[in-house]
């Protein structure tokens, strides 16, 4: 069995590195003042998205139950 291990590091305040397994990922922030959506408005944004996929995949597999009967 392969287990990965991930570890974060924050090297400055827009630079972190992410260690998985024998990697090391680094990865800067970016933000545009320009961008009129605040960081909450991306967040809701973000988890909505992933909610109505997760609802959507229920209602597939629920079809899918139904179909099998």
């Amino acid at each position: 069995m392969n287990e990965t291990t991930t570890a974060a590091v924050a090297v400055s305040g827009s630079v972190s590195e992410y260690h998985i397994g024998h990697t090391t990922y680094r990865v800067t922030t970016t933000f545009n003042p320009a961008f009129r959506q605040s960081l909450s408005d991306i967040l809701a944004r973000l988890i909505t998205a992933d909610c109505e996929k997760m609802l959507g995949d229920n209602e597939q597999e629920q079809e899918q139950d139904k179909q099998a009967v």
